[in-house]
Protein backbone atom coordinates (compact mmCIF):
# COMPACT_ATOMS: atom_id res chain seq x y z
CA UNK A 1 0.00 0.00 0.00
CA UNK A 2 2.89 2.49 0.87
CA UNK A 3 4.42 1.48 -2.62
CA UNK A 4 1.45 2.24 -4.03
CA UNK A 5 1.15 6.09 -2.87
CA UNK A 6 4.79 5.98 -2.98
CA UNK A 7 4.52 5.46 -7.30
CA UNK A 8 1.43 7.34 -7.56
CA UNK A 9 2.29 10.36 -6.19
CA UNK A 10 5.77 10.64 -7.23
CA UNK A 11 6.10 12.62 -10.34
CA UNK A 12 9.17 10.99 -11.03
CA UNK A 13 7.36 7.81 -12.44
CA UNK A 14 5.95 7.85 -16.13
CA UNK A 15 2.28 7.49 -16.32
CA UNK A 16 2.07 3.73 -17.59
CA UNK A 17 4.68 2.74 -14.03
CA UNK A 18 1.68 4.42 -12.66
CA UNK A 19 -1.65 3.10 -14.71
CA UNK A 20 0.21 -0.45 -14.07
CA UNK A 21 0.44 -0.41 -10.18
CA UNK A 22 -3.01 1.58 -10.07
CA UNK A 23 -4.39 -1.71 -12.55
CA UNK A 24 -2.47 -4.30 -10.27
CA UNK A 25 -4.09 -2.98 -7.27
CA UNK A 26 -7.55 -2.62 -8.41
CA UNK A 27 -7.25 -6.25 -9.36
CA UNK A 28 -5.75 -7.22 -5.97
CA UNK A 29 -8.35 -5.35 -4.01
CA UNK A 30 -11.29 -7.06 -5.75
CA UNK A 31 -9.35 -10.29 -4.95
CA UNK A 32 -9.27 -9.15 -1.29
CA UNK A 33 -12.58 -7.90 -1.99
CA UNK A 34 -14.62 -11.17 -3.08
CA UNK A 35 -12.68 -13.01 -0.90
CA UNK A 36 -14.03 -11.25 2.22
CA UNK A 37 -17.61 -11.38 0.65
CA UNK A 38 -17.13 -15.37 0.39
CA UNK A 39 -16.75 -15.57 4.12
CA UNK A 40 -19.82 -13.65 5.13
CA UNK A 41 -21.84 -15.46 2.87
CA UNK A 42 -20.53 -18.94 4.15
CA UNK A 43 -21.10 -17.64 7.28
CA UNK A 44 -24.61 -16.56 6.64
CA UNK A 45 -25.91 -19.62 5.01
CA UNK A 46 -24.42 -21.65 7.90
CA UNK A 47 -24.37 -19.48 11.18
CA UNK A 48 -24.12 -22.44 13.42
CA UNK A 49 -22.17 -25.87 13.62
CA UNK A 50 -22.61 -28.55 15.32
CA UNK A 51 -19.00 -30.27 17.16
CA UNK A 52 -18.27 -32.65 20.00
CA UNK A 53 -18.04 -31.13 23.54
CA UNK A 54 -14.60 -31.81 25.24
CA UNK A 55 -16.35 -32.82 28.35
CA UNK A 56 -17.86 -36.36 28.81
CA UNK A 57 -21.47 -36.61 30.68
CA UNK A 58 -21.60 -39.45 32.77
CA UNK A 59 -25.19 -41.25 32.29
CA UNK A 60 -26.09 -41.06 36.25
CA UNK A 61 -26.37 -36.98 35.37
CA UNK A 62 -29.51 -37.21 32.77
CA UNK A 63 -32.78 -39.04 33.50
CA UNK A 64 -32.75 -42.63 32.64
CA UNK A 65 -35.27 -42.75 29.42
CA UNK A 66 -38.84 -42.44 29.73
CA UNK A 67 -40.32 -45.65 28.54
CA UNK A 68 -43.71 -46.09 27.25
CA UNK A 69 -45.21 -49.62 26.74
CA UNK A 70 -48.41 -50.88 25.01
CA UNK A 71 -50.17 -54.04 24.48
CA UNK A 72 -50.89 -54.36 20.75
CA UNK A 73 -54.69 -55.87 21.86
CA UNK A 74 -56.47 -52.91 21.70
CA UNK A 75 -59.83 -54.07 23.67
CA UNK A 76 -60.31 -57.47 25.95
CA UNK A 77 -62.22 -59.93 24.13
CA UNK A 78 -64.25 -60.40 28.12
CA UNK A 79 -64.88 -56.74 27.76
CA UNK A 80 -66.19 -56.13 24.91
CA UNK A 81 -67.68 -59.67 23.21
CA UNK A 82 -70.92 -58.53 24.04
CA UNK A 83 -71.33 -55.55 22.53
CA UNK A 84 -73.94 -55.28 19.63
CA UNK A 85 -73.99 -53.92 16.14
CA UNK A 86 -76.18 -50.50 16.09
CA UNK A 87 -75.00 -49.66 19.99
CA UNK A 88 -72.67 -46.65 21.65
CA UNK A 89 -70.58 -49.24 22.66
CA UNK A 90 -70.06 -50.93 19.33
CA UNK A 91 -69.38 -47.52 17.29
CA UNK A 92 -67.01 -46.61 20.06
CA UNK A 93 -65.59 -50.43 20.22
CA UNK A 94 -65.05 -49.51 16.10
CA UNK A 95 -63.07 -46.36 16.40
CA UNK A 96 -60.74 -48.15 19.74
CA UNK A 97 -59.99 -51.21 16.79
CA UNK A 98 -59.45 -48.10 14.02
CA UNK A 99 -61.36 -49.92 11.68
CA UNK A 100 -63.63 -47.67 9.10
CA UNK A 101 -67.35 -47.41 9.22
CA UNK A 102 -70.23 -44.95 9.12
CA UNK A 103 -70.97 -42.97 12.23
CA UNK A 104 -73.74 -40.84 11.12
CA UNK A 105 -76.35 -42.73 12.77
CA UNK A 106 -74.71 -41.17 16.35
CA UNK A 107 -74.14 -37.83 15.33
CA UNK A 108 -77.10 -36.57 17.74
CA UNK A 109 -76.21 -38.52 21.17
CA UNK A 110 -74.64 -36.00 22.96
CA UNK A 111 -76.37 -36.73 26.26
CA UNK A 112 -75.18 -39.62 27.56
CA UNK A 113 -72.87 -40.30 30.47
CA UNK A 114 -70.09 -42.85 28.98
CA UNK A 115 -67.54 -40.73 26.98
CA UNK A 116 -65.04 -42.56 24.45
CA UNK A 117 -62.07 -41.99 26.88
CA UNK A 118 -63.59 -44.01 29.69
CA UNK A 119 -65.21 -46.25 27.33
CA UNK A 120 -61.11 -47.21 26.67
CA UNK A 121 -60.08 -47.32 30.18
CA UNK A 122 -62.90 -49.78 30.83
CA UNK A 123 -62.06 -51.79 27.58
CA UNK A 124 -58.34 -51.82 28.03
CA UNK A 125 -55.67 -53.95 30.02
CA UNK A 126 -54.38 -52.23 32.69
CA UNK A 127 -50.97 -51.21 33.34
CA UNK A 128 -50.91 -54.31 36.99
CA UNK A 129 -52.06 -56.64 34.43
CA UNK A 130 -49.95 -55.88 31.52
CA UNK A 131 -47.31 -55.47 33.72
CA UNK A 132 -46.14 -58.07 36.34
CA UNK A 133 -42.93 -57.75 37.42
CA UNK A 134 -40.50 -55.08 37.67
CA UNK A 135 -36.41 -54.82 38.48
CA UNK A 136 -34.69 -51.56 38.70
CA UNK A 137 -31.11 -51.46 39.55
CA UNK A 138 -31.04 -54.61 41.32
CA UNK A 139 -34.15 -53.90 43.12
CA UNK A 140 -37.96 -55.35 42.36
CA UNK A 141 -40.33 -52.49 42.65
CA UNK A 142 -44.06 -52.98 42.17
CA UNK A 143 -44.91 -51.81 38.96
CA UNK A 144 -47.58 -49.85 39.80
CA UNK A 145 -45.11 -48.05 41.95
CA UNK A 146 -43.30 -46.93 38.88
CA UNK A 147 -45.49 -47.26 35.58
CA UNK A 148 -48.47 -44.79 35.10
CA UNK A 149 -51.58 -45.45 32.85
CA UNK A 150 -51.58 -42.56 30.21
CA UNK A 151 -53.27 -41.82 27.00
CA UNK A 152 -51.17 -41.94 23.42
CA UNK A 153 -51.92 -42.36 20.17
CA UNK A 154 -52.69 -46.22 20.09
CA UNK A 155 -55.17 -46.22 23.25
CA UNK A 156 -53.95 -46.46 26.54
CA UNK A 157 -50.75 -47.34 27.50
CA UNK A 158 -48.28 -47.49 30.47
CA UNK A 159 -45.24 -44.68 30.97
CA UNK A 160 -42.29 -45.03 32.92
CA UNK A 161 -40.10 -42.41 34.16
CA UNK A 162 -41.91 -39.19 32.46
CA UNK A 163 -41.94 -35.69 34.33
CA UNK A 164 -44.93 -35.90 36.86
CA UNK A 165 -47.53 -33.82 35.38
CA UNK A 166 -47.76 -31.27 37.85
CA UNK A 167 -44.18 -29.79 36.30
CA UNK A 168 -44.63 -30.73 32.83
CA UNK A 169 -48.34 -29.51 32.02
CA UNK A 170 -49.11 -25.74 32.72
CA UNK A 171 -53.39 -27.22 33.46
CA UNK A 172 -54.47 -30.64 35.00
CA UNK A 173 -55.55 -32.98 32.31
CA UNK A 174 -58.87 -34.46 33.27
CA UNK A 175 -57.95 -37.78 32.03
CA UNK A 176 -54.24 -37.92 33.26
CA UNK A 177 -54.32 -41.09 35.61
CA UNK A 178 -51.04 -41.00 37.96
CA UNK A 179 -50.71 -44.31 39.49
CA UNK A 180 -47.38 -43.65 41.41
CA UNK A 181 -47.38 -44.67 45.01
CA UNK A 182 -48.52 -42.04 47.54
CA UNK A 183 -46.01 -44.45 49.95
CA UNK A 184 -43.76 -42.38 52.24
CA UNK A 185 -41.16 -44.66 51.00
CA UNK A 186 -41.79 -43.75 47.40
CA UNK A 187 -39.74 -42.00 45.02
CA UNK A 188 -40.37 -37.97 44.83
CA UNK A 189 -41.46 -36.29 42.10
CA UNK A 190 -38.61 -33.49 41.07
CA UNK A 191 -38.42 -30.96 38.00
CA UNK A 192 -35.79 -31.58 35.10
CA UNK A 193 -34.92 -29.86 31.69
CA UNK A 194 -32.42 -30.10 29.35
CA UNK A 195 -30.70 -26.78 30.37
CA UNK A 196 -30.94 -26.96 34.18
CA UNK A 197 -30.82 -31.12 35.05
CA UNK A 198 -31.59 -31.66 38.24
CA UNK A 199 -31.95 -29.07 41.25
CA UNK A 200 -29.22 -28.89 43.32
CA UNK A 201 -31.08 -30.53 46.38
CA UNK A 202 -32.24 -33.79 45.76
CA UNK A 203 -34.26 -36.24 47.79
CA UNK A 204 -32.87 -39.90 48.19
CA UNK A 205 -35.72 -41.72 45.68
CA UNK A 206 -36.78 -39.22 43.45
CA UNK A 207 -38.05 -39.64 39.94
CA UNK A 208 -37.48 -38.95 36.86
CA UNK A 209 -34.90 -41.37 38.07
CA UNK A 210 -31.12 -41.03 36.96
CA UNK A 211 -29.37 -43.58 35.01
CA UNK A 212 -26.54 -45.17 37.54
CA UNK A 213 -24.25 -47.94 35.28
CA UNK A 214 -24.12 -49.89 32.68
CA UNK A 215 -25.46 -54.01 31.79
CA UNK A 216 -28.45 -55.36 31.73
CA UNK A 217 -28.31 -55.83 35.90
CA UNK A 218 -28.48 -52.03 36.42
CA UNK A 219 -31.10 -51.15 34.09
CA UNK A 220 -34.53 -51.96 33.89
CA UNK A 221 -35.98 -55.24 33.52
CA UNK A 222 -39.87 -55.97 32.95
CA UNK A 223 -41.73 -58.80 32.19
CA UNK A 224 -45.29 -58.30 29.96
CA UNK A 225 -47.84 -60.58 29.98
CA UNK A 226 -50.42 -60.21 26.57
CA UNK A 227 -53.15 -62.46 27.61
CA UNK A 228 -53.36 -64.02 23.92
CA UNK A 229 -56.74 -65.84 24.82
CA UNK A 230 -57.94 -62.31 25.47
CA UNK A 231 -57.00 -60.60 22.44
CA UNK A 232 -59.92 -59.47 20.53
CA UNK A 233 -58.48 -56.34 18.09
CA UNK A 234 -54.48 -55.52 17.86
CA UNK A 235 -53.28 -52.36 16.51
CA UNK A 236 -51.36 -54.55 14.01
CA UNK A 237 -51.50 -57.26 11.88
CA UNK A 238 -50.64 -59.75 14.67
CA UNK A 239 -49.71 -60.19 18.98
CA UNK A 240 -46.97 -58.35 20.79
CA UNK A 241 -45.92 -55.55 22.53
CA UNK A 242 -45.36 -51.71 21.59
CA UNK A 243 -42.56 -49.29 23.19
CA UNK A 244 -40.76 -46.11 23.01
CA UNK A 245 -37.86 -44.83 24.49
CA UNK A 246 -37.72 -40.70 24.62
CA UNK A 247 -36.82 -37.57 26.67
CA UNK A 248 -39.04 -37.74 30.02
CA UNK A 249 -40.31 -34.15 29.07
CA UNK A 250 -41.77 -35.41 25.36
CA UNK A 251 -44.40 -36.00 23.97
CA UNK A 252 -45.06 -39.86 23.02
CA UNK A 253 -45.52 -40.98 19.37
CA UNK A 254 -46.42 -44.72 19.37
CA UNK A 255 -47.67 -44.72 16.59
CA UNK A 256 -44.82 -43.25 14.24
CA UNK A 257 -42.04 -44.54 16.18
CA UNK A 258 -42.92 -47.44 18.26
CA UNK A 259 -40.67 -50.73 18.60
CA UNK A 260 -42.22 -53.95 18.16
CA UNK A 261 -41.64 -56.37 21.22
CA UNK A 262 -42.79 -59.93 20.06
CA UNK A 263 -44.53 -62.49 22.60
CA UNK A 264 -42.01 -65.56 23.48
CA UNK A 265 -38.73 -63.50 23.21
CA UNK A 266 -36.34 -61.81 25.55
CA UNK A 267 -35.77 -58.21 24.38
CA UNK A 268 -33.20 -55.85 25.09
CA UNK A 269 -32.77 -52.58 23.90
CA UNK A 270 -29.04 -50.70 24.40
CA UNK A 271 -29.56 -47.48 24.94
CA UNK A 272 -27.38 -45.31 23.22
CA UNK A 273 -27.75 -41.50 24.73
CA UNK A 274 -27.08 -38.36 22.60
CA UNK A 275 -27.28 -34.63 24.50
CA UNK A 276 -27.33 -31.71 22.29
CA UNK A 277 -26.38 -28.12 23.78
CA UNK A 278 -25.75 -24.81 22.61
CA UNK A 279 -23.61 -22.36 23.62
CA UNK A 280 -25.55 -18.82 24.79
CA UNK A 281 -23.89 -16.62 22.06
CA UNK A 282 -26.23 -18.23 19.41
CA UNK A 283 -28.93 -15.96 20.75
CA UNK A 284 -27.58 -13.22 18.55
CA UNK A 285 -28.75 -15.83 15.67
CA UNK A 286 -32.39 -15.72 14.23
CA UNK A 287 -33.99 -18.76 14.95
CA UNK A 288 -34.38 -19.69 11.18
CA UNK A 289 -31.04 -19.40 10.56
CA UNK A 290 -29.28 -21.26 13.36
CA UNK A 291 -32.24 -24.04 12.75
CA UNK A 292 -33.30 -24.34 17.06
CA UNK A 293 -35.07 -23.21 19.48
CA UNK A 294 -34.68 -22.10 23.05
CA UNK A 295 -36.91 -23.14 25.42
CA UNK A 296 -37.71 -19.75 26.74
CA UNK A 297 -38.00 -18.46 23.29
CA UNK A 298 -41.50 -20.32 22.27
CA UNK A 299 -44.14 -20.45 25.27
CA UNK A 300 -46.27 -23.28 24.23
CA UNK A 301 -50.10 -24.05 25.30
CA UNK A 302 -50.39 -26.78 27.26
CA UNK A 303 -46.48 -27.97 27.37
CA UNK A 304 -44.39 -26.33 30.41
CA UNK A 305 -41.30 -27.01 28.33
CA UNK A 306 -40.75 -26.79 24.54
CA UNK A 307 -39.20 -29.63 22.19
CA UNK A 308 -40.33 -30.11 19.14
CA UNK A 309 -42.56 -33.09 19.33
CA UNK A 310 -44.55 -31.17 22.38
CA UNK A 311 -44.66 -28.47 19.76
CA UNK A 312 -45.66 -30.12 16.94
CA UNK A 313 -48.53 -32.39 19.31
CA UNK A 314 -50.25 -28.50 20.13
CA UNK A 315 -50.41 -27.93 16.37
CA UNK A 316 -52.11 -31.20 15.31
CA UNK A 317 -54.71 -30.35 18.38
CA UNK A 318 -54.93 -26.81 16.72
CA UNK A 319 -55.80 -28.94 13.41
CA UNK A 320 -58.63 -30.88 14.85
CA UNK A 321 -60.01 -28.33 17.05
CA UNK A 322 -60.31 -25.86 14.14
CA UNK A 323 -62.05 -28.74 11.71
CA UNK A 324 -63.92 -30.79 13.92
CA UNK A 325 -64.10 -28.44 17.42
CA UNK A 326 -62.62 -31.09 19.42
CA UNK A 327 -59.53 -32.64 20.53
CA UNK A 328 -58.75 -36.48 20.11
CA UNK A 329 -58.25 -37.93 23.85
CA UNK A 330 -54.59 -38.60 23.02
CA UNK A 331 -53.43 -35.38 21.95
CA UNK A 332 -52.89 -31.81 24.61
CA UNK A 333 -55.97 -30.40 25.83
CA UNK A 334 -54.56 -26.86 24.62
CA UNK A 335 -57.62 -25.09 26.20
CA UNK A 336 -58.99 -25.46 29.24
CA UNK A 337 -62.65 -25.43 28.27
CA UNK A 338 -62.32 -27.69 25.03
CA UNK A 339 -64.06 -31.10 24.18
CA UNK A 340 -62.53 -34.26 23.65
CA UNK A 341 -63.83 -35.72 20.80
CA UNK A 342 -66.57 -38.02 21.15
CA UNK A 343 -68.95 -40.86 19.05
CA UNK A 344 -70.50 -37.50 17.58
CA UNK A 345 -67.26 -36.24 16.27
CA UNK A 346 -66.07 -39.54 14.94
CA UNK A 347 -67.50 -38.88 11.45
CA UNK A 348 -65.44 -35.89 11.09
CA UNK A 349 -62.41 -37.10 13.09
CA UNK A 350 -62.25 -39.85 10.21
CA UNK A 351 -62.21 -37.30 7.14
CA UNK A 352 -59.26 -35.00 9.70
CA UNK A 353 -57.61 -38.23 9.98
CA UNK A 354 -57.35 -39.16 6.30
CA UNK A 355 -56.94 -35.61 5.18
CA UNK A 356 -53.60 -35.32 7.86
CA UNK A 357 -52.82 -31.49 7.93
CA UNK A 358 -54.37 -28.52 5.93
CA UNK A 359 -52.28 -25.22 5.45
CA UNK A 360 -52.45 -23.87 8.02
CA UNK A 361 -51.26 -27.17 9.99
CA UNK A 362 -48.04 -27.41 7.69
CA UNK A 363 -47.09 -23.62 8.60
CA UNK A 364 -47.45 -24.21 12.34
CA UNK A 365 -45.43 -27.74 12.09
CA UNK A 366 -42.70 -25.16 9.90
CA UNK A 367 -42.25 -22.75 13.29
CA UNK A 368 -41.91 -26.18 15.40
CA UNK A 369 -38.04 -25.85 15.19
CA UNK A 370 -35.44 -28.37 17.09
CA UNK A 371 -34.78 -27.79 20.34
CA UNK A 372 -31.29 -25.45 20.87
CA UNK A 373 -31.06 -27.97 24.21
CA UNK A 374 -32.40 -31.66 23.74
CA UNK A 375 -31.80 -35.02 25.22
CA UNK A 376 -32.14 -38.10 22.75
CA UNK A 377 -32.11 -41.81 23.02
CA UNK A 378 -31.16 -43.90 20.35
CA UNK A 379 -32.51 -48.00 21.35
CA UNK A 380 -30.38 -50.89 20.00
CA UNK A 381 -32.82 -53.70 20.14
CA UNK A 382 -31.95 -57.15 19.56
CA UNK A 383 -34.57 -60.37 20.50
CA UNK A 384 -34.55 -64.33 21.21
CA UNK A 385 -36.62 -66.75 21.34
CA UNK A 386 -37.86 -68.41 24.88
CA UNK A 387 -35.68 -71.53 25.28
CA UNK A 388 -37.73 -75.05 24.41
CA UNK A 389 -37.16 -76.32 27.83
CA UNK A 390 -36.27 -73.53 30.67
CA UNK A 391 -36.64 -70.11 30.85
CA UNK A 392 -34.22 -67.35 32.96
CA UNK A 393 -34.47 -64.10 33.98
CA UNK A 394 -33.62 -62.05 37.07
CA UNK A 395 -37.24 -62.22 38.40
CA UNK A 396 -38.97 -65.31 39.65
CA UNK A 397 -42.75 -64.65 38.44
CA UNK A 398 -42.11 -67.17 35.31
CA UNK A 399 -41.32 -70.12 38.08
CA UNK A 400 -45.42 -69.64 38.58
CA UNK A 401 -46.27 -70.72 35.03
CA UNK A 402 -45.92 -73.40 32.35
CA UNK A 403 -43.01 -73.12 29.44
CA UNK A 404 -46.12 -73.49 26.97
CA UNK A 405 -47.98 -70.52 28.77
CA UNK A 406 -44.73 -68.67 29.12
CA UNK A 407 -43.39 -68.86 25.17
CA UNK A 408 -47.40 -68.19 24.32
CA UNK A 409 -48.18 -65.03 26.47
CA UNK A 410 -44.83 -63.38 28.76
CA UNK A 411 -41.91 -61.38 26.81
CA UNK A 412 -39.31 -60.02 28.84
CA UNK A 413 -37.71 -56.93 27.86
CA UNK A 414 -34.33 -55.00 29.12
CA UNK A 415 -33.03 -51.69 29.08
CA UNK A 416 -30.07 -50.66 29.86
CA UNK A 417 -27.37 -48.11 29.02
CA UNK A 418 -23.80 -49.81 27.08
CA UNK A 419 -21.31 -47.13 28.22
CA UNK A 420 -20.94 -44.93 31.69
CA UNK A 421 -20.06 -41.71 29.92
CA UNK A 422 -21.40 -40.31 26.44
CA UNK A 423 -19.87 -36.52 24.27
CA UNK A 424 -22.54 -34.12 23.83
CA UNK A 425 -23.14 -32.24 20.74
CA UNK A 426 -22.85 -28.33 21.20
CA UNK A 427 -23.95 -26.25 18.75
CA UNK A 428 -21.38 -23.08 18.42
CA UNK A 429 -21.13 -19.73 15.96
CA UNK A 430 -19.62 -20.66 12.79
CA UNK A 431 -18.00 -18.00 13.27
CA UNK A 432 -18.19 -14.48 15.60
CA UNK A 433 -17.23 -11.08 14.93
CA UNK A 434 -13.75 -11.17 16.17
CA UNK A 435 -12.72 -14.52 13.69
CA UNK A 436 -14.43 -12.58 11.08
CA UNK A 437 -12.85 -9.44 11.53
CA UNK A 438 -10.01 -12.14 11.80
CA UNK A 439 -10.23 -13.42 8.61
CA UNK A 440 -11.13 -10.51 6.42
CA UNK A 441 -8.48 -8.68 7.93
CA UNK A 442 -5.61 -11.49 7.11
CA UNK A 443 -6.60 -11.38 3.53
CA UNK A 444 -6.60 -7.62 2.94
CA UNK A 445 -3.36 -7.21 5.00
CA UNK A 446 -2.08 -10.13 2.72
CA UNK A 447 -3.10 -8.68 -0.61
CA UNK A 448 -3.41 -4.98 -0.15
CA UNK A 449 -1.29 -4.14 2.95
CA UNK A 450 -4.55 -3.48 4.60
CA UNK A 451 -4.69 -2.04 8.65
CA UNK A 452 -6.97 -0.23 10.56
CA UNK A 453 -5.06 2.57 10.45
CA UNK A 454 -5.81 2.52 6.23
CA UNK A 455 -9.12 3.69 6.92
CA UNK A 456 -8.16 7.04 8.24
CA UNK A 457 -6.12 7.28 5.05
CA UNK A 458 -8.75 6.72 3.02
CA UNK A 459 -11.08 8.91 4.72
CA UNK A 460 -8.45 11.65 4.89
CA UNK A 461 -7.50 10.80 0.44
CA UNK A 462 -11.36 11.27 0.02
CA UNK A 463 -11.61 14.51 1.53
CA UNK A 464 -8.70 15.81 -0.28
CA UNK A 465 -9.99 15.10 -3.24
CA UNK A 466 -13.00 16.27 -2.59
CA UNK A 467 -11.37 20.08 -1.22
CA UNK A 468 -9.19 19.87 -4.64
CA UNK A 469 -12.51 19.70 -7.19
CA UNK A 470 -14.02 22.42 -5.36
CA UNK A 471 -10.94 24.59 -5.64
CA UNK A 472 -10.87 23.34 -9.12
CA UNK A 473 -14.54 24.33 -9.57
CA UNK A 474 -15.01 27.59 -7.85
Amino acid sequence: MEMLKYVISDNNYSWWIKLYFAIIFALVLSVAVNLAIGIYNTWDSTPVIIGISSKATPVDQIPFPAITVCNMNQAKKSKVEHLMPGSLGYAMLQKTCFKETSYSQYMDNQHRNETFPNFILDVSEKCADLIVSCIFHQQRIPCTDIFRETFVDEGMCCIFNVLHPYYLYKFKSPYIRDYTSSDRFADIAVDWDPISGYPHRLPSRYYPRPGVGVGASMGLQIVLNGHVDDYFCSSTNGQGFKVLLYNPIDQPRMKESGLPVMIGHQTSFRIIARNVEAIPSIRNIHRTKRQCIFSDEQELLFYRYYTRRNCEAECDSKFFQRLCNCIPYYLPLIYPNASVCDVFHFECLNRAESQIFDLQSSECKELCLTSCHDLIFFPDAFSTPFSQKDVKAQTNYLTNFSSDYIRQNLAVVNFFHTDNYFRSSVRTSYTGPTEYMASTGGIMSLMIGFSVIFIAEIIYIIFFILALLLIIIF
